[in-house]
């Protein structure tokens, strides 16, 4: 089965949809506290990676309980926006701030 992930700005939640022919919601995660997100890319472990406003922490990542559990802070990647994991364990950040596309190892 396949799954869309949206992410609620408003409702400080992702919601995961089974696809294809998207009927109702197959679950959410919520998140612990205000991430205004901009983009969201979920993990082979089931976390979620979020691009926010927030500038000290662009990047934050919750677990299926809807806890932090990483953080990216602002000296590695100033303004993130766009985000995506590759098959390599790769998150990809886009920054604002000086236009350029982030390669950030999140594996251990």
């Amino acid at each position: 089965m396949d799954y869309l992930y949206v992410s609620s700005r408003s409702q400080n939640r992702t919601y995961r949809y089974s696809i294809p022919g998207v009927h109702s919601r197959a679950s959410s995660t919520p998140f612990e506290r205000n991430s205004r997100t901009r983009d969201i890319a979920r993990d082979s472990m089931g976390r979620i990676w979020a691009a926010s406003d927030d500038s000290r922490i662009p990047v934050r990542c919750w677990d299926s309980s809807g806890n932090t559990v990483e953080e990216i802070n602002g000296n590695i990647i100033s303004s993130a926006a766009g985000l995506a994991i590759d098959d390599d364990g790769h998150l990809w950040a886009s920054n604002n701030d000086d236009g350029m596309l982030y390669s950030i190892v999140i594996t251990e």
